[in-house]
């Protein structure tokens, strides 16, 4: 019966296709394409495997190693940034890394003092210190690494061997290579913390030895010493370089944001990377300056002398004349003279004006710019940078500012893998809302067109009684069998007591016995 149904629904389904128009047929294979084209695309993303960062920055013997190892277990991965980022299912990556890790494959990571667990015979001084300094290196690069902020980092010590003479021993250094995370910075107390336990790991290792580098090649732990290249001894002499430091870099900080923002909206985001230096004068100078004012006229003396007299007789004056038996003929004259004598004496009240000038420290002495633009730039024009750069951060020519505006290729490769892997975590947050939004959807279209068959259907059907009713009442009464308004013949009794005798005679004899008991 279910067989005969599906075959009957088939036939109506297939007389009904032929039934409709040429228009209606198209649109209905577009709609039902466009349903299995998405039904198709649900499907793929809900069996597509999200997959998750296992390892990146490899190199090439070791992601070939991995990639050997997780064959082997049978893990599924990808290859992506030209073979050196692996990754795996989203849900496996924590289990992997722990095998990787127990396999030995995991890069970075080697053997800290877990080395001294097994002993080996005959092993030499040398041996045994170079098994020291590998493990003490692997124990740094495990502390370092679990400091908010770094992804990876590389140990490289340098530890002379001891000697009974002084003059014989080498000198200790560190030297760390950090690898941040993405836009992650490390604050100067991380840097000074990170320093310090070198220091305190590693024996007769001094500050001025260890040396802190990003891979970007930056000096981390710059700050931690003074101009002169000397260890800073004493907590107030490092608090104080610490804080013109972080003086200093606020400054340029400051000017690198105005410099950027501003370049950011004139030629797009990660278009151009601008870098400040400043030299402060961090002095503190104090000038004194006296002067003297003029004053009032606290007392005065005035005299005033005149007189007049006439010459007489006289010789010349002098020892010769005192001398006996010397005579000098004298002179003789009658003339008169007169003189005159003034003799002013003035006291004044002077003010004095005593002015100090105090300059503050931090004083700009010269600012060093470095902008680098992207070739990628259409009409880039590195002269109007340059002016809009200077104007940006106050250039002065007479401190000898300096602005350097080059243009070079950006690497974006490890910028883009973040977006992407960013991207893809947002994405299937967005697949999931767009799964159960399609599925709804999809339901409801299915419903809609049981609904919609349904009707068609009980149409038909309707359609197909009047049609009959129609039929019916057009026949001519010729034609139809025996009328409404016509009597049935008459019933022959006799014949259907014969038939019932020929049928069921026990029936008939039992009824008659009752007939004539009675």
């Amino acid at each position: 019966m279910v067989l005969l149904n599906y075959r009957d629904l088939l036939e109506r389904l297939k007389q009904r296709w032929q039934e409709t128009s040429q228009n209606r047929k198209i649109l209905i294979i577009l709609v039902s394409a466009v349903i299995l084209a998405g039904a198709i695309y649900l499907g793929q993303v809900v069996t597509r495997t999200n997959y998750a960062l296992l390892l990146g920055d490899l190199e090439p013997k070791d992601a070939g190693d991995i990639v050997a190892q997780l064959k082997s277990e049978k893990i599924p991965y990808q290859l992506v940034n030209q073979g050196t980022t692996i990754m795996v299912p989203k849900d496996q990556v924590d289990a992997v890394r722990i095998q990787l890790a127990s396999d030995g494959l995991l890069t970075g990571v080697g053997h800290g003092f877990e080395l001294f667990d097994r002993s080996k015979f005959g092993e030499t001084d040398f041996e045994q210190q170079i098994s020291y300094q590998r493990a003490l290196q692997e124990e740094l690069r495990r502390t370092i690494t679990k400091v908010e902020g770094v992804s990876q980092a590389r140990v490289h010590l340098v530890i002379p061997q001891k000697s009974v003479f002084l003059s014989d021993e080498g000198t200790a250094s560190a030297s760390v290579v950090i690898k941040l995370k993405p836009n992650a910075r490390l604050k100067p107390e991380q840097v000074k913390g990170l320093n310090d336990l070198i220091i305190g790991s590693v024996e007769g290792l001094k500050a001025e030895n260890v040396h802190i580098i990003d891979t970007e090649g930056n000096v981390l732990n710059e700050f931690l010493k003074d101009p002169a290249g000397s260890e800073i001894v004493g907590n107030f002499s490092s608090s104080a370089v610490e804080r013109q430091q972080q003086i200093r870099r606020s400054f340029e900080k400051e000017l690198e944001s105005r410099v950027q923002q501003m370049l950011t909206k004139v030629l797009g985001p990660n278009k151009a990377v601008a870098m400040v230096t400043a030299d402060l004068d961090f002095n503190q100078q104090q000038t004194s300056l006296t002067e003297v004012i003029p004053g009032e006229i606290v007392s005065e003396r005035s005299v005033n002398e005149e007189g007049s007299g006439s010459a007489g007789d006289g010789g010349v004056a002098g020892s010769d004349a005192q001398m006996p038996g010397q005579s000098i003929p004298g002179l003789v004259g009658n003339g008169e003279s007169s003189y005159t004598k003034t003799d002013d004496i003035r006291n004044y009240q002077h003010g004095t004006r005593v002015q100090s000038v105090i300059q503050a420290p931090g004083q700009v002495l010269r600012l060093s710019t470095a902008v680098v633009l992207d070739e990628s730039v259409k009409n880039l024009d590195k002269t109007q940078v340059e002016g809009i750069v200077a104007a940006a951060i106050g250039f002065n020519t007479e401190r000898g500012d300096q602005i350097t505006v080059s243009a070079l290729t950006f690497d974006k490769s490890q910028l883009e893998l973040a977006q992407e892997i960013e991207q893809e975590a947002n994405q299937y947050e967005i697949y999931k809302l767009y799964i159960i939004v399609g599925a709804i959807v999809l339901g409801l279209l299915l419903l809609l067109l049981f609904i919609i068959i349904l009707i068609r259907r009980r149409r038909k059907k309707q359609s197909l009684i009047t049609e009959s009713v129609a039929e019916e009442v057009e026949k001519p009464q010729s034609e139809t069998q025996t009328p409404k308004w016509e009597l049935p013949p008459p019933v022959d009794k006799q014949k259907e007591l014969k038939d019932i005798a020929q049928e069921r005679p026990d029936d008939l004899a039992s009824v008659l016995k009752v007939w004539l008991r009675e």
